[in-house]
């Protein structure tokens, strides 16, 4: 099983802090992962992530009028953000349910690490798969066909766990199965593949994806 980390395994509200405005990290990360998204479309993405990070902090600061001394603050905040409440319990449920568990993330394999491991949930995972192997960013399909090559399996045994839409979109092009957590009140775009497990929370997500009756193979 693969998990996406920012976002989906971490709390993203840390990087608004320094302006005690947490609801600005889920906007950071958004104006991050599309300025990766244009480096991977228009050559190879050679420039880490928390590049796009820094960047997307910027911008959205000045956007918001807030104040620019900070910014440093909230980029070394995004580089060791918290656990989401529930995270540490899904993992250890999904273990128990004799899933392996790989990150794979836009961080970066090192990068990646550090971020499971300032958040207590590096005990969890067997292995973190970065983009920086392939130079691209997810959604690119380089990015699943080298993590499947990675875990030498075929896309049809793989499920990634992500709250990103245009993530799952991804991983299901690539043929992978999809588990959306909303974390919140967000809507599926019509135009994607729907996934195949969806819950409000990592826990409840976990518990389905479990539960045999919930999650059935493909035919």
């Amino acid at each position: 099983m693969l998990l996406d980390v920012n976002g989906t395994l971490t709390d993203l509200g840390p990087i608004g802090a320094p302006w005690g405005r947490p609801e600005l990290g889920s906007v950071v990360l958004d104006h991050a992962v599309r300025t990766a998204m244009v480096e991977t479309l228009t050559g190879a993405a050679t420039r880490p992530f928390s590049d796009h990070i820094r960047a997307a902090v910027e911008v959205v600061v000045a956007e918001a009028n807030l104040d620019a001394g900070q910014v440093d603050d909230a980029v070394e905040a995004a580089a060791s953000l918290p656990a989401r409440a529930d995270a540490a319990e899904a993992l250890a449920m999904l273990a128990a349910a004799g899933s392996r568990l790989f990150a794979l993330t836009n961080s970066g394999a090192r990068a990646g690490q550090a971020t499971l491991d300032a958040a207590g949930l590096a005990k969890h995972v067997e292995r973190v798969l970065g983009v920086d192997a392939v130079a691209r960013f997810k959604p690119h399909p380089a990015v699943y066909a080298y993590a499947l090559r990675e875990l030498d399996a075929n896309a049809t045994e793989v499920t990634l766990i992500a709250t990103h839409t245009w993530d799952l979109a991804g991983a299901a092009s690539a043929g992978m199965r999809t588990a959306w957590v909303r974390h919140g009140t967000h809507r599926w775009p019509a135009v994607f593949p729907p996934p195949d497990v969806q819950a409000d929370t990592l826990l409840e997500l976990a518990a389905a994806l479990a539960s045999p009756p919930l999650y059935r193979p493909r035919r």
